[in-house]
């Protein structure tokens, strides 16, 4: 019996993807709070960079389209919930494979359909955007010795709309976690985990979770405090550190001594900045570090810099080129 091409596999794992993905999501609660958030974030005045243009699309294709399938939105899934369909099948083969992919990892890959997430034409319990967290997450536990059973502080900046929290909390993570983002998308994350992990009569978002603003001036001695009283800590920013001005930046990158571990994905340049120069310099400033510095294998001129300190708060860290 032939089988079928890997173009024609492809084809039939999109065509159920795309029969599976036309579900009705669930009604979510909190859309007023949700757009009385858009609002406020508008009064406080653009995003930097190219986030402000961005941030305006997000904003009015919530407030005219509706809320209850936002990850389907088009300035959302061009952004923080995309298909990624060149990576996907890579992306999910390191996962299954890596040691570190147990049966509670596995678990912690369901997708929730809240939001109405795109669907994973290779593994339909997930969505492409969640597996390639799980990716992030195995590359960190394979680079360094993070133990999540003992980590203190999780200072995520850029959080997309909420989803490496979820995938954290899945796995068990209770303990504090920032998300330091721009106004509305703090507003998109807190309208997202109030309706995956609702607490309380009022449907909370989990107790262990706060927002930090970017622009705040008092947010990085915010976050350096947090780091340096916290025995273990993780700074993550995928593709949000390197998509942020040179100028912000320079208000951020020094508060990362303070952490023990720093989970960090970029492209090669944005906006003009060279960003493979500018990861090098920082890793060379953070001596106290050993880092994992190299360009990821599923996604071409997209590269990782994962560190944890020498010795001392924080551990060692288990380098494996």
């Amino acid at each position: 019996m032939k089988t079928l091409s890997s173009e024609a596999q492809t084809a039939v794992r999109r065509a159920a993807a795309k029969i599976l993905g036309a579900y009705t999501p669930p009604q979510l609660r909190h859309s007023e709070e949700l757009l009385a958030g858009l609002d406020a974030a508008a009064a406080r005045g653009a995003a930097a960079g190219e986030w402000a243009h961005l941030a305006e699309a997000i904003a009015t294709a919530l407030r005219t389209e509706g809320a209850d399938h936002f990850l389907r939105l088009r300035p959302i899934a061009k952004t923080v919930h995309p298909r990624i369909r060149s990576h996907s099948a890579d992306y999910l083969r390191y996962v299954l494979a890596s040691r570190h992919c147990s049966a509670q990892f596995q678990r912690a890959l369901t997708e929730s359909p809240v939001g109405q997430p795109l669907v994973n034409p290779f593994y339909p319990l997930s969505s492409p955007l969640l597996i390639q967290h799980g990716y992030h997450l195995i590359r960190l536990l394979e680079a360094t010795e993070l133990d999540l059973a003992a980590l203190r502080l999780v200072v995520d900046f850029g959080g997309g709309y909420g989803s490496f929290f979820r995938l954290l909390r899945n796995l068990g993570y209770r303990d504090a976690y920032r998300i330091w983002d721009i106004p509305v998308m703090c507003a998109l994350q807190r309208f997202y985990l109030r309706n995956v992990f609702p607490e309380g009569a009022s449907g909370e978002p989990p107790a262990n979770l706060d927002w930090l603003v970017s622009g705040d001036p008092e947010a990085p001695h915010a976050v350096g405090e947090l780091a340096a009283g916290a025995s273990q800590s993780l700074f993550v920013a995928t593709w949000s550190l390197s998509e942020t001005p040179l100028a912000v930046r320079a208000t951020i990158t020094p508060v990362l001594e303070q952490f023990s571990f720093v989970l960090c994905a970029y492209q090669r340049s944005f906006a003009g900045i060279d960003n493979a120069a500018y990861f090098a310099e920082l890793a060379a400033r953070l001596g106290q570090f050993r880092w994992v510095h190299a360009e990821c294998p599923v996604y071409p001129n997209n590269f990782y810099l994962i560190g944890a300190r020498n010795a001392g708060r924080g551990g060692r860290a288990a380098v494996r080129q």
